[in-house]
């Protein structure tokens, strides 16, 4: 199936969803991804943060589990430069501010947040709706994390969090996609 299609069907399955199976399904991505992150050794972590009001993995509940269970790693979250499709990238701390943009996702605010560079950052949480066998993935279809993930060091894990199994295939991938090197689901973690 093609992207838009997908993108599709799989934000029709998460309005779908009961709001139990989605509690469900956010602690048991967040119980694997502890699994793995308690087997690596990461000093910077990036995570999205979930639209307000969405359906999509919960990451503050990520955040909160990262600041307890690994109290050293640095976490960071984007910023969208308004008016472009590119990217900051800011250091979340307890005590640090979010505004909110034009998509309802909180974001940290950049007038008061320290600046990260992408070479800097480990490890990344990135969003999707959905990912096939490969490990290439659909996201929202604006682009941001492609560019994004194509600024980071060759040795940056990607790492997709899906509330759903792998589909075979997704027939329109292009040369601009990057693929996950992960992909974390309620019921395991997929290598590619």
């Amino acid at each position: 199936m093609k992207k838009a299609e997908l993108r599709k069907e799989f934000l029709q399955k998460r309005e779908d969803a009961d709001g139990l199976w989605l509690v469900e399904k956010n602690a048991l991505i967040t119980q694997n991804l502890e699994k793995y992150l308690l087997k690596n050794t990461f000093e910077t972590l990036h995570t999205f943060l979930p639209q307000l009001n969405s359906r999509e993995v919960h990451t503050f509940y990520i955040i909160e589990l990262l600041r307890i269970t690994f109290p050293e790693m640095r976490i960071v979250a984007p910023y969208i430069i308004p008016g472009t499709k590119e990217m900051k990238h800011f250091l979340l701390t307890p005590e640090g501010e979010f505004v909110v943009n034009r998509w309802q996702i909180p974001e940290p605010d950049p007038g008061t947040s320290e600046s990260v560079l992408p070479k800097e950052i480990d490890i990344v949480l990135v969003p999707l709706l959905a990912f096939d066998r490969k490990g290439y993935r659909v996201g929202y279809g604006g682009g941001y994390y492609d560019r994004f993930l194509a600024q980071t060091r060759s040795d940056c894990v990607k790492i997709g969090l899906s509330m759903f199994d792998p589909i075979d295939q997704i027939s329109d991938i292009d040369e601009f996609d990057i693929q996950l090197d992960l992909c974390i689901t309620p019921d395991q973690i997929y290598e590619f």
